[in-house]
């Protein structure tokens, strides 16, 4: 099955492309080195720059306590205790633990080779940042009218022209489902240029009360009416500067993106990939047995197909598959297993469209495309060495920490047994199951702590951690902010940190 390449965005590094050990070094060049060592949990050592990323990039609880910064220690402590025992039970051997790790270091590995070989060739001109920030100046008050199809727009247009206001159309459209934030929008012409370029250009040509010809998008048509213009006047050098700045990062991360695409683009030229007809359809059908309701698994005959894969490939139920080639390059083979674990470790963040069965096959052909992207940006950067990259080692050592963590805790959850009295709380509905499952979770992981501390030398260095400079401590308002990777390899957060769910022990 001859399978048209797709472009992935592959946006690689934190907001602004700020490298990761100057983020540190912005900090704290004059107060603490980086390798100081902030704790010690017997052979585990937590260095200043770990606990910067950790606590930067963390939640925000500690952040609103009294000494965070010995708050948030606490709870990382605990967990590269959890971890040192999660290594001693073998952990890291289960295949899952070990394939999410390995994503992880060829992440690492790739945003590396990115770094170094793609964001060198970003070039931006003073004429291109004075056109961003300009933009930025710009703010527009939109109002929209919606049809999902060609003829209903251009009946809305007939409408307008035929004197029939905008607000009365535009009133015609809310309802209990539709409300008066789904169809209008107050943003800079740049963030609407960063979201939907096409409506940009055409905002950037009208003036207030002008209505445009209906804009067509994937989801549908829209006939948009802008209700004011702002230009916002710059008051002092401090603002012109931070203006300044975010278009340099703006630019960055849009140019960035097309270097990415290139790079990627230029692989798949070399390798050429095509998608195998039987193997595929084998796969939809296993999949789809896992993620289908089973009607609609019925409904598509799925059970039928793969009956007719598998006599195609001269297998039959029951029989082993490995070594099954999904896709094929120029160089390489992609196999049905590879998949299947690329798959698994990113199943909570992609979502197959169940919409028909061409809408189901066209989500997974995009899939297996974006895994191919995958093993041949990682067999990319492992064959230019980037795996030997030190801030990569390092970064890597961190996550396997966490991950040995993750995985302990899991086995910890997995060992509890309820007990008569929680079941029947559950049957009576006076506590969820989750809710009941949670406590039993805490205290099994605060006996087990308490025990390790028992068993284990914990050394502090306050001296270093008061040295340690964060963005924000001591703050009872600070809010929870995410920074998530979805670009990436595999979708991750930018640096290791404590779970969210140590709040409880607040």
């Amino acid at each position: 099955m001859k399978t048209k390449v797709f472009l992935f965005l592959f946006f690689l590094l934190s907001p602004g492309y700020i490298f990761p050990q100057d983020l540190f070094a912005e900090s704290n060049q004059d107060s603490v080195n980086k390798e100081d060592i902030v704790a010690q949990v017997d052979t585990m050592k937590i260095t200043a720059e770990e606990f910067y990323y950790s606590y930067e990039f963390g939640p925000a609880f500690p952040k609103r306590e009294t000494d965070s910064k010995e708050v948030h220690l606490k709870y990382l402590i605990n967990e590269k205790l959890l971890a040192g025992e999660g290594y001693k039970t073998g952990v890291m051997n289960q295949d899952d633990v070990k394939g999410m790790f390995e994503d992880i270091k060829s992440d690492l590995a790739a945003e590396a080779m990115f770094r170094t070989e793609i964001l060198p060739k970003v070039k931006i001109s003073e004429k291109e940042i004075d056109k961003v920030a300009e933009k930025k100046l710009i703010e527009y008050d939109i109002r929209w009218l919606y049809s999902d199809s060609e003829p209903a727009a251009s009946h809305l247009l007939k409408q307008l022209r035929n004197g029939i206001s905008f607000d009365t159309l535009f009133n015609e459209q809310l309802n209990d489902s539709v409300f008066i934030n789904d169809r209008q929008m107050k943003s800079s012409l740049y963030d609407i240029y960063m979201k939907n370029p096409l409506l940009a250009e055409i905002l950037d040509t009208l003036h207030t009360g002008n209505i445009p010809p209906a804009v067509h998008t994937d989801d549908g048509w829209y006939i948009i009416k802008v209700d004011n213009i702002n230009k916002s006047l710059i008051t002092g050098g401090a603002e012109l500067n931070k203006i300044r700045s975010e278009s340099v990062e703006s630019l960055q991360k849009s140019k960035m993106g097309i270097k990415s695409d290139e790079f990627v683009k230029s692989l798949f030229d070399e390798e050429k990939p095509v998608i195998k007809r039987e193997p595929f359809i084998f796969l939809r059908s296993y999949l789809g047995k896992f993620v289908l309701e089973p009607a609609k698994y019925s409904e598509w005959g799925l059970d039928s197909k793969l009956d007719t894969a598998l006599a195609a490939m001269g297998l039959t139920r029951g029989d082993k598959y490995p070594g099954i080639v999904l896709a094929t390059g120029t160089k390489r083979d992609f196999l049905l297993d590879d998949f299947i674990t690329w798959y698994r470790d990113r199943s909570e963040y992609i979502k197959l469209s169940e919409k028909d069965l061409n809408s189901f096959s066209r989500s997974l052909e995009n899939m297996i495309l974006l895994m191919v992207r995958d093993k041949m940006l990682a067999e990319t950067a492992a064959q230019k060495g980037y795996n030997s990259d030190p801030w990569v080692k390092k970064q890597a050592s961190w996550w396997k920490d966490k991950i040995a963590y993750s995985a302990y805790r899991n086995q910890l959850q997995k060992s509890i047994i309820l007990t008569s009295d929680e079941v029947n709380l559950v049957k009576e509905k006076k506590k969820s199951e989750s809710d009941v499952m949670s406590d039993e979770l805490s205290k099994k992981i605060l006996h087990k702590v308490l025990q390790l501390r028992q068993e284990h030398k914990v050394v502090i260095n306050k001296e270093v951690l008061d040295k340690i400079k964060v963005s924000s401590e001591n703050e009872k308002k600070a809010i929870d902010i995410y920074f998530i990777k979805r670009g990436n390899l595999i979708p991750r957060t930018l640096y290791p940190s404590i779970d969210n769910d140590w709040i409880s022990w607040e």
